[in-house]
């Protein structure tokens, strides 16, 4: 039932949080461990792409890191994933077109129950941002790695499968809810390909030892999906609509649900890639999700961007939480500061105070994300007490951004992935010159025009999209910090 904010939430001025930001938070270490793959897990090339690649891809890791157990050699088992398979930004997509060069897009197969979506609504923009799928029928996969002094080496590897046992692809389903923003999916020759009611994008595993199963975050829907260990089948779906608010449904594209993890009471957590917007205004806070699986009962948590830091909060990246006490988290920020330098700033999050904003609404039926204002929010919203834990880049990580993150086991060492790409890289061959004569290297800054071309600024051009290989491979960094996280 929806509450009213009005009269829920009004705090008393003695209550409102007090925000703990150190200037610095040294570290103590960093060190990249090798990240060891066998040969098996190198993926075959499409035919058009052979020559560039004649071993095929490296397989993609670090999207999602958790820790798992320690052996009693004190070796550390991590689990990871491939994620959704090799992609690559596209062009913006008219909605209304069909897009360039193909037939109608194939119908999707229908989706087991676990992995239904609502029917979609009409998108409400006129153009929609597209991802280049390399290998549409790719099957994401759950890795197991077994880190042992400066190496990490894979052991193992659970592909994700359906209800029905069908291997699960990465495309992605029809969007579901109103406000969402949907991604069109192209094949290599920026032909639309068919949405598929069973697709996942994970983003965060994580073992749940009280209950003999993995959670996956998925960034599409967005979702919380359980899976078995035994054979990858999915078991159960907490979705928009679904055991979760629909509002959450309204995230923009790639910033659904970025990782998850599990408390030691117990408890699955998620978080949002990013603020959500009313009415196409965005939000300054992002939100924590905390499912109890026992009772299936949900809370929503605000979670505050840095606004001191970073030079436009909507574009900030909440993606990785660490549960590593009850209602105590790690949170990763990252994006752009005011210098225009990327960061990277991990806080300790306490939530025992921080208001409940689960299917909590305005009078007008508005979610709290209405409130802009840092003031107002804070007199009706009860915020997380934030202390930052360790700037990253400070610390001596060389990757513009961290694609992943974990606790080992002595409660202080971090280990981060980055650089999860499946070795290749875009380009734009023929690119267009923008307003100030500098070309045009984002893709997105094209559009997709009939026949499959490329289209800038309202003019035709001859650029097209080519692939290439890089020798990005996934890396492993481990931080230690002066002091324990239960410490800050």
């Amino acid at each position: 039932m929806q509450l009213r904010m009005a009269l829920r939430l009004i705090l008393a001025a003695w209550a409102l949080p007090v925000f703990c930001l150190p200037a610095r938070a040294q570290a103590q270490e960093i060190r990249a461990p090798r990240v060891v793959t066998p040969p098996s897990m190198m993926i075959e090339a499409p035919d058009g792409l052979k020559t560039l690649f004649p071993q095929g891809f490296s397989p993609g890791l670090g999207f999602g890191l958790s820790f798992a157990q320690e052996q009693a050699d004190g070796s550390m088992v991590l689990h990871t994933l491939t994620g959704r398979g090799p992609t690559l930004p596209g062009p913006m997509v008219p909605m209304a077109a069909s897009g360039g060069g193909s037939q109608n897009p194939p119908a999707a197969p229908a989706a087991p129950a676990a992995l239904a979506t609502p029917a979609p609504s009409a998108p409400s923009a006129s153009q929609a941002p597209s991802t280049i799928f390399i290998l549409p029928d790719y099957n994401p996969s759950i890795v197991t790695l077994k880190l042992t002094g400066r190496t990490a080496e894979v052991i193992g590897q659970l592909p994700l499968r359906d209800e029905d046992g069908q291997p699960l692809r990465g495309l992605p389903p029809e969007p579901e809810a109103p406000g969402g923003q949907p991604e069109i999916p192209l094949d290599l020759a920026l032909g639309r390909l068919g949405y598929d009611g069973r697709g996942l994008d994970p983003q965060g595993v994580a073992y749940d030892f009280k209950h003999g199963v993995y959670w996956l975050a998925d960034n599409y829907r967005p979702a919380l999906v359980s899976i078995s260990p035994r054979d990858g089948r999915v078991l159960n779906m907490y979705a928009p609509g679904a055991g979760l608010e629909e509002y959450l449904g309204a995230r923009r594209a790639g910033r659904g649900f970025m990782d998850v993890s599990v408390s030691p009471v117990g408890k699955v957590y998620t978080i949002m890639g990013g603020v959500l917007s009313v009415d196409g205004k965005p939000a300054i806070f992002s939100r924590i999700i905390e499912l109890d699986p026992d009772t299936e009962r949900v809370r929503q948590l605000p979670y505050p961007i840095d606004d001191e830091t970073f030079a436009d909060p909507a574009q900030v990246s909440t993606g990785e939480v660490v549960a590593f006490a009850d209602k105590r988290l790690l949170v990763l920020e990252q994006g752009l500061d005011k210098q225009g330098r990327p960061r990277s700033l991990v806080y300790a999050v306490d939530l025992s105070r921080a208001s409940n904003i689960n299917y909590v609404h305005n009078e007008a039926g508005q979610p709290p994300e209405v409130l802009t204002d840092k003031v107002k929010l804070m007199k009706n919203i009860q915020l997380p007490v934030k202390t930052l834990v360790l700037d990253l880049h400070q610390a001596g990580f060389k990757e513009d951004t961290a694609e992943s993150m974990a606790l080992l086991s002595d409660g202080r060492t971090l280990a981060i992935m980055g650089g999860h790409g499946f070795g290749l890289e875009e380009r734009i061959a023929g690119c267009a010159k923008d307003a100030q004569g500098k070309p045009a290297l984002d893709p997105r800054s094209y559009r997709l025009e009939p026949g499959g071309t490329l289209g800038f600024d309202g003019q035709p051009t001859k650029a097209s999209i080519r692939v290439a290989p890089t020798r990005e491979a996934p890396r492993l960094w481990l931080v230690t910090l002066p002091k324990k996280v239960t410490e800050y």
